[in-house]
């Protein structure tokens, strides 16, 4: 049987889809048509809600009704979950015309709030007692909640503190370090040598700890990171066709090539007191002027220098175009030496280079050769077959 408030809601829709069916045959509007239309289908809806609640289905004679029926029940506690989902509307919205991190926060806030809004709202109608409610969402929804909240936190927390050590300098950074250790050290002690103190008290210390921790982080993304310069290495030096400059560089120091000096070397070569460079392969004994190595295979050696001087090895590939690094194209006839070379070694040091070589021999312009900058006699043939 249907309800009283059921019954108005039908009839209603009933006339209007009539009057609908009527204003479209004799005047032919479509949007008084429309609107007769899309009013049978609202009163229809709403006709289908209170047929399926039967909220009107409550005599005012029945005092049962006081106490059983839905409305009886007690209102569930006000969701911050709508209010989440559009902060993460606004954010989607903002982080398409921005920056592509925003956009992403919004739509992680658009899902979460999803997700707890439907626990929520399926928890609200497990019982009349809120608490149980409450008991039950939290059953269902803790298990996810808890992981995700601590490592959001902990993300948060340390993407903050890392963005105020990169803001700043070498020499504040290590001062913080020390007093933000010196600081928690004194919370410990405080907390251990005063069990009396209420955890509502450690718990605001931590929280504004925390709160100063994200601000602080905030403040310096927003200044950007200080200014790293990029330190030279003998990969850049040979970029700039510069191995043949037997001065130091950057590069050469802290020479940390000559750490690898003993991973599968393919052979050895020694600059003597006199000048001379001389190779000894890996498994041939005695010393010679012309050193073989695989093609396009990655080829390990090491280099000694005996002589009373700093040096670097080089390997003399002949010459390659010049690249413009704005565009990424060649620059037409112009070309710049094709090397890769070792750190200086001091006398009586070694270093050890890596290289790889796709082109055989015959196939290149000149001859490959091992050479030392500022030593006209040192020069080993290379091999590529």
């Amino acid at each position: 049987m249907f309800p009283t408030g059921s019954k108005l809601l039908i009839g209603a829709a009933a006339l209007a889809t009539v009057a609908a069916i009527i204003y479209g045959t004799a005047q032919g509007g479509s949007l008084g048509t429309v609107g007769l239309i899309f009013a049978a289908a609202c009163l229809a809806g709403l006709a289908g809600v209170n047929i399926f609640t039967r909220d009107g289905d409550v005599s005012a004679m029945d005092s049962t009704a006081l106490t059983e029926s839905a409305a009886a029940r007690p209102t569930p506690p006000n969701s911050i979950w709508p209010m989440v989902g559009a902060l993460g509307g606004i954010l989607v919205v903002v982080g398409l015309v921005t920056y592509p991190t925003v956009f992403i926060f919004g739509i992680i806030a658009l899902l979460g709030a999803t997700v707890e809004w439907m626990i929520e709202a399926w928890s609200d109608r497990a019982s009349a007692d809120l608490e149980h409610n409450a008991e039950v969402r939290g059953r269902i929804a803790h298990p996810l909640e808890l992981p995700l909240l601590a490592l959001v936190g902990v993300a948060i927390l340390v993407y903050s503190f890392s963005r105020i050590m990169l803001w700043l300098s070498k020499t504040e950074g290590p001062a913080l370090f020390a007093i933000i250790g010196a600081l928690v050290l004194l919370v410990g002690f405080i907390v251990a040598f005063r069990p009396s103190i209420r955890n509502g008290a450690v718990g605001a210390v931590c929280s504004i700890a925390a709160v100063g921790l994200i601000a602080g982080g905030a403040s310096a993304a927003l200044s950007g990171e200080r200014e790293i310069e990029p330190h030279e290495t003998t990969s850049a030096v040979a970029a700039d066709g510069k191995c043949d400059d037997s001065a130091e560089t950057e590069a050469d120091e802290s020479s940390s090539q000559s750490v690898a000096a003993k991973a599968n070397i393919t052979a050895e070569l020694t600059l003597r007191e006199d000048g001379t460079l001389t190779a000894k392969a890996l498994g041939i004994t005695d010393e010679q002027s012309t050193l073989t190595v695989t093609r396009a295979n990655p080829t390990n050696i090491i280099f000694h220098n005996d002589s009373s001087e700093p040096r670097r090895l080089v390997l003399d590939l002949g010459t390659r175009p010049v690249v413009d690094e704005a565009t990424g194209d060649t620059v037409p006839d112009e070309t710049q030496p094709n090397q890769k070379c070792t750190q200086l070694a001091d006398d009586g040091g070694s270093q050890f280079m890596t290289f790889a070589i796709a082109v055989p021999s015959w196939a290149a312009e000149q001859p490959y050769a091992f050479v030392v900058p500022g030593v006209d006699t040192a020069r080993v043939e290379v091999v590529v077959p």
